[in-house]
């Protein structure tokens, strides 16, 4: 009889299962809406897949690993933990193979940093509204920016509670609404003597 990839697959998945008990104890310190989002992410099995047939042995077997961690968590202690799971798999004597398809550091810039404090002010001049600073948990440009000591936030139009999906829309009067509180904002960072 030959080797069950899937069975195999379970042994590993149960080991990143027990790290990910641990990860997704950790919270954030920055306000992201809803507070669940808060804990740092270890999602499994995003996409799997083997097998050919129900009575075939799966001779291969693979599943993705989204691992997601907060602006106070280190890329490489986290990246090392995940692999420590993995070669342990190995030395249990189960052939895996990694590849990499993303990764890319956390970044936060505080609500009261210089910039992240005018950037509020001007959406409250605009709005009338006061502004709500949170995290966004994806993977965003800001994290180069913030590597370089420079503070960098997302702030645009569109709606996060449909963003990326199916139907994604942009209302437009929020299109001039932003481009006024750019405006603004970028006046106020850069009037002499303001910092």
């Amino acid at each position: 009889m030959g080797c069950n990839a899937f069975e195999k697959m379970l042994v590993v998945m149960d080991a990143l299962r027990a790290l990910k008990t641990k990860v997704e104890a950790r919270k954030t310190k920055f306000n992201i809406h809803p507070a669940a989002a808060r804990h740092s992410i270890l999602m499994l099995g995003g996409r799997a897949q083997g097998g050919e047939n129900f009575n075939v042995l799966p001779a291969e077997f693979s599943f993705t690993l989204d691992r997601r961690i907060n602006p106070e968590e280190d890329l490489a202690v986290e990246k090392a933990a995940v692999f420590a799971v993995l070669e342990k798999c190995r030395r249990k004597g189960i052939q895996l193979d990694v590849e990499i398809i993303q990764e890319g550091i956390a970044a936060g810039v505080s609500s009261t940093h210089f910039t992240a404090r005018r950037l509020a002010e001007s959406v409250n001049a605009v709005t009338g509204k006061p502004a709500r600073m949170e995290m966004c948990p994806g993977l965003l440009e800001n994290r180069f920016y913030t590597a370089l000591d420079i503070p960098a936030m997302a702030y645009g139009p569109g709606l996060l509670t449909v963003s990326h999906g199916p139907h994604e829309f942009v209302p437009l009067a929020r299109i001039s609404e932003c481009a006024a509180i750019y405006a603004l904002a970028a006046a106020r960072i850069l009037a002499p003597g303001s910092h």
